[in-house]
């Protein structure tokens, strides 16, 4: 016979062996756990990729683009012209202080942003017709000869729309009341009221002089990353590029954990989908034992049976890997249109990494996992067609484990790019294989103790505990990693929405009132409590500057140690209080005493001390006004700046230089029916500057919203993962179950006896594998939350009640539903095939 009729028969033989295969069921876990692998991470990194650029790209409305330019000088014109060149959308702001005038000789200083036609490029204004009024949205600026003045500066000029209202030397029609802008959450409230005016009326204000303090921005929309690349080299010093996560230290935030999250969340998926598979791909192997010794009797050579099977893997990997992407897609989709109310309106388009993770997952795992035990076919001996005992081609279990785990350690790393999430994976992978090997055998022989003093379906479910200890202990093993990654996966999630919830609860502060002077504290105070207004404390606030640092001048300082970093020449905000703020934490040193508040000390901010290498004991040099003010810092502390309450880089221990000049800053929250207080508030305290940032938080919130919605759905994705492993775990000692129950029913046992024990020893090792697994996901959760999220470690006390319960009801239900057969399937028959 020559070589191609010979090939082509093998061709044929393999396509008939993988027809049989798969009509007789003998693919269902291999592909089902191949399947699910694929999907799962195809879908996961869809997901994951469409929602982080969504979320991106609305988090580009808190700069009303991907990115701005922004400087004190003019932004050259050959920058917006490249950017234009490279397919970006580009526009322009010029922002300036000018005195605004209004009805009555009134008059204003008001902090003026000037705009292009093509602001905003994301996000939306929100304007409406009457001051603190309900706003609709827009995507254009103000027209030529328009003005849109803020609620309060409408106030306080007592202005309507309609009317007039002179900007420096320019009269402007106030066409609309501006309530929000989808650049003004960047961390830096302007003091003074706002309007906006179109930029082609900018020469008639005569506000922009030579000499003039004013701020240049060049709005970009598009392929920002590239354009930087570009950019970059010539930025010179007076010009400084920010993106969304320089926007808001919330969202930042929200985004970088919410990344960890889905990285993190992408890689459990590629752990269990590997250990599905392997468990699928062992069953598959030894069910072959018996074809291919028959397979060698009819005169197959060892090579071409290694072909015959490696060819059939080949084949269901591409059929089975195609199947997964497409249906990764599906998956995602269905998902998309489940919280399509909730999720960004226009999603981003996905990239190709999620396909090619996809389909490397498939071929990586097939290769490492499915593979190996096949490849060893071929040395099965033709003797075992007359005897079932002869043990066929073995590979070494610590050769296939090591490969796995190479494996899954460059999956994981590929996909998530952190080793410190590989890293944390690998350790808790070792600390579950040696440990819980280990107690698994002694739970075991305790329970098989136990039940000598039980009934006989008892005894029989825990002797089959016992009998099977090496095989069970595997399993419990393979249980309880699959349970400890759920249940990290479960807590991480309910973690951060609490860490979210807690930092942005129901009544957080939505405006702040400073400029509130000694004689107006008290009537404020007032007002609140007879409206019901919720307000925090009322704290006394000077701004000065700090120059020395252990009589090292301060730009002299910055020079050597933050040469491109952040200017803080810039006037501070300063208080004075001996009662540490909920939202802060003394990391270093002690808060003040009652002897500390009879000398002047200082507070710095973590942070600030870190950038100024600032440490406890150095003297700090503030100048009040001009007056020098000497002290040394005593404790340096944290701050939860994204809470909206009141914080400082500087707290001193007693008032500074007497309290003379300090004005108070306190917020306060207002419901949307509390609003029109605002005109009487202002009306009444007309010194008092009220900034409102419920629009911020809004927008914050709807970002963390849909993060939130992000990880629910991966969460069922690595869930369902999680089950597949389960069922492949039990699948794999099918065989060995319909024999023992075939044996039992020809004995005399019935079938509910039979199905008892299973029930029994399924509950058992779901209880044992649920109790190691806690154990297990409580060490991961320490080092995932100190190291990877940068929260605070909180142990489940509970989940050690809980978790034996969730494994007993979860690894009880998914072992008696993949074992139905062993009691329905005649024992004949079972007999038959021993």
């Amino acid at each position: 016979m020559s070589r191609t009729s010979s090939w082509q028969s093998v061709q044929k033989l393999s396509v008939k062996l993988l027809w049989r295969d798969w009509r007789g069921g003998e693919l269902n876990v291999l592909v089902a756990a191949l399947l699910v692998a694929v999907t799962t991470v195809t879908g996961i990194g869809l997901f994951s990729d469409r929602i982080q650029n969504s979320i991106l790209d609305e988090a580009g409305s808190l700069l009303a683009a991907d990115a701005q330019i922004t400087g004190s000088r003019e932004v050259p014109v050959q920058w917006r012209e490249q950017a234009e060149s490279m397919g970006l959308r580009t526009a322009h702001i010029t922002s300036f202080q000018a005195m605004s005038f209004g009805q009555e000789g009134r008059l204003q200083l008001a902090s003026v942003k000037a705009v292009s036609d093509a602001y905003p490029l994301k996000g939306e204004l929100e304007v409406s017709d009457v001051p603190f009024g309900v706003s609709e949205k827009t995507t254009k600026g103000p027209q030529v000869g328009e003005a849109w003045l803020n609620s309060r500066l409408m106030a306080s000029l007592d202005l309507s729309v309609g009317d007039t209202v002179g900007v420096g030397d320019a009269d402007l029609v106030v066409t609309r009341v501006l309530i929000n802008e989808p650049d003004n959450a960047d961390g830096g409230f302007s003091f003074s009221p706002r309007v906006i005016i179109n930029e082609a009326d900018v020469p008639e204000t005569g506000a922009v002089q030579v000499g003039s303090r004013v701020r240049y921005s060049l709005l970009l929309a598009g392929d920002v990353d590239s354009y930087y690349d570009k950019w970059k080299p010539q930025q010179g010093d007076h010009h400084r590029w920010r993106n969304v996560t320089d926007a808001n230290e919330r969202v930042t935030e929200t985004l970088d954990r919410a990344d960890s999250f889905l990285l993190l969340a992408g890689s459990l998926g590629v752990v269990l989908a590997g250990v599905a598979l392997a468990l699928a791909s062992k069953r598959y192997a030894q069910r072959q034992l018996s074809h291919v010794a028959l397979l060698k009797t009819l005169g197959l050579t060892p090579q071409r049976i290694t072909q015959l099977y490696a060819g059939n893997l080949a084949i269901i990997g591409f059929v089975v890997v195609f199947l997964g992407i497409a249906s990764g897609w599906l998956l995602h989709w269905v998902f998309l249109e489940l919280f399509s109310g909730l999720l960004p309106r226009a999603l981003v388009g996905p990239t190709m990494r999620p396909f090619i993770i996809g389909a490397l997952t498939g071929f990586v795992c097939l290769l490492a996992f499915a593979l190996p035990p096949v490849w060893v076919l071929k040395d099965t001996p033709p003797s075992r067609v007359l005897r079932s005992d002869v043990a066929g081609g073995t590979v070494s279990q610590w050769k296939t484990t090591s490969l796995g785990a190479l494996a899954v350690i460059g999956i994981v790393y590929f996909y998530s790019g952190s080793w410190l999430i590989t890293a944390i994976l690998i350790l808790s992978g070792l600390v579950a294989i040696a440990g819980v090997t280990l107690l698994a055998r002694l739970l075991i022989l305790a329970a098989r103790r136990l039940g000598s003093r039980l009934g006989t379906t008892w005894r029989l479910g825990l002797a089959s505990l016992h009998r099977h200890g090496s095989q069970n202990g595997f399993q419990i093993m393979i249980f309880a990693m699959a349970l400890m990654l759920l249940f990290i996966l479960t807590l991480l999630r309910t973690s951060l929405l609490t860490e979210w919830q807690r930092q942005l609860p129901e009544g957080t502060p939505n405006h702040f009132a400073f400029n509130i002077f000694e004689q107006d504290r008290a009537g404020l105070e007032s007002l609140f409590v007879q409206e019901d207004i919720q307000s925090t404390p009322f704290y006394p606030m000077m701004r000065g500057r700090l120059v020395e640092v252990n009589d090292e001048e301060i730009g002299e300082r910055l020079e050597r140690l933050r040469p491109d970093g952040d200017d803080f020449r810039r006037e501070l905000n300063n208080t004075w209080s001996d009662v540490l703020s909920e939202d802060n934490e003394v990391v270093e040193g002690e808060w003040f005493d009652a002897q500390d508040t009879e000398q002047l000390l200082i507070s710095i901010e973590q942070d600030f001390a870190s950038a100024l290498d600032i440490q406890i004991g150095d003297v700090l040099t503030f100048s009040f006004g001009g007056q020098m003010v000497n002290a040394p810092v005593d404790n340096i502390r944290t701050v939860q700046w994204d809470s909206l309450a009141p914080n400082f880089y500087i707290i001193f221990s007693r008032p500074v230089l007497g309290g003379q000049g300090a004005a108070y800053l306190t917020s306060f929250y207002l419901s949307q029916e509390q609003k029109p207080l605002l005109v009487n508030l202002l009306s009444e305290y007309s010194t008092i500057t009220v900034i409102e940032v419920d629009a911020i938080l809004e927008q914050v919130q709807s970002i963390v919203s849909q993060v939130t919605k992000a990880i629910e759905f991966i969460l069922s994705l690595v869930l369902m993962s999680g089950l597949i492993v389960l069922v492949a775990s039990v699948q794999a000692t099918l065989d060995s179950r319909l024999q023992e129950s075939a044996i039992l029913r020809t004995l005399g046992a019935k079938a509910a006896v039979v199905r008892g024990a299973l029930a029994i020893e399924f509950v058992a090792l779901g209880a044992l594998a649920g109790l190691l697994a806690t154990a297990g996901a409580e060490i991961a959760l320490f080092f995932l939350q100190t190291q990877l999220l940068n929260m605070d470690f909180q142990p489940n006390i509970y989940l050690f009640i809980l978790g034996p319960v969730i494994g007993a009801a979860i690894i009880g239900i998914v072992g008696l539903m993949s074992t139905r057969k062993v009691t329905k399937v005649p024992p004949l028959i079972v007999l038959r095939q021993i």
